[in-house]
């Protein structure tokens, strides 16, 4: 269902930046211009995300959870081979379907609607977020009903916490949409993706990598280089089976995203463990 899940997307759009920028500004007013700090804050993130997410959730949730119903009465799958990820081709599509339906999927950082909550056919799904709880309950509270429906585990955590019980256990796709330049250690996050992922797991990440009108407090910038999130991707396990078209407007950040899959021969060897490790011991 094309509409719908450009629906989605364009909710995460224009709002955001203005809301990022109203509350850093808050959060400084008393001091002056040059002496702002500009650093990853975790704290002013999370408020930033609820913020946005409540008028999101207040404008948007009745509409799109009609919407979702239609698609379970029709017996559709919410997605489609036009989506971000495979851009028409419906053969790739098709087998990214047969694959995850009864498979764990997991979703890190999902936003107030997420990528695979309103995949019902999706047989195991759960999803990784801090403010997950929050949304579940403004979503009940406005129109009675949820997209995290009890079908659904859901972790109301930071990212970078690993969760040790799903090491190795997710063998049919880890979504990571919009939310990895969100977290206050991007590479600790993808260590925890490699090591959640079985082999032949799919990934579907996009991330932007560089905001060119400078990173507030609520994003963090991770590197101006495409091919060096190719090569981080390929050495925490992930074969790059496409590249995902740009969705930002022109001149706002440099984005990535890619298809990927957890290669056999590396989906055992604790990459993302050792990393993770060497992680903890820094702190």
């Amino acid at each position: 269902m094309v509409a719908v899940g450009k629906a989605l997307i364009d909710l995460t759009r224009p709002a955001r930046r203005v809301i990022a920028t109203s509350i850093y500004s808050a959060a400084h007013s008393d001091a002056p211009r040059d002496e702002a700090p500009h650093r990853f804050d975790h704290g002013a993130a999370q408020r930033y995300e609820l913020l946005h997410a409540r008028n999101t959730i207040r404008e948007n949730h009745e509409r799109l959870m009609a919407l979702l119903e239609d698609e379970k009465r029709k017996g559709g799958l919410w997605q489609s081979a036009s989506n971000q990820w495979f851009d028409g081709d419906e053969a790739a599509w098709c087998a990214y379907a047969d694959h995850v339906r009864n498979r764990k999927c997991l979703e890190i950082g999902s936003g107030p609607f997420g990528e695979i909550s309103p995949c019902y056919w999706m047989s195991d799904r759960v999803i990784i977020d801090p403010l997950i709880d929050e949304y579940r309950s403004l979503q009940i509270e406005i129109n009675g009903k949820t997209f995290f429906t009890d079908d659904i585990e859901t972790i109301a955590a930071p990212s970078e916490q690993r969760v040790e019980r799903l090491v190795g256990t997710v063998d049919g796709v880890i979504v990571c949409r919009n939310a990895l330049d969100h977290c206050e250690d991007p590479l600790c996050v993808l260590a925890n993706i490699a090591d959640y992922a079985a082999a032949g797991c799919y990934l579907l990440l996009w991330t932007d990598i560089w905001h060119l009108n400078g990173a507030d407090e609520g994003h963090r910038d991770i590197t101006r280089n495409p091919a060096a999130m190719d090569a981080m991707i390929s050495g925490f396990g992930f074969a790059v089976l496409r590249h995902c078209k740009n969705v930002r407007a022109p001149g706002e950040c440099l984005e990535y995203g890619v298809v990927a899959r957890k290669s056999q021969i590396l989906a055992s060897t604790g990459v993302g463990k050792r990393v993770a490790a060497r992680h903890s011991a820094d702190q």
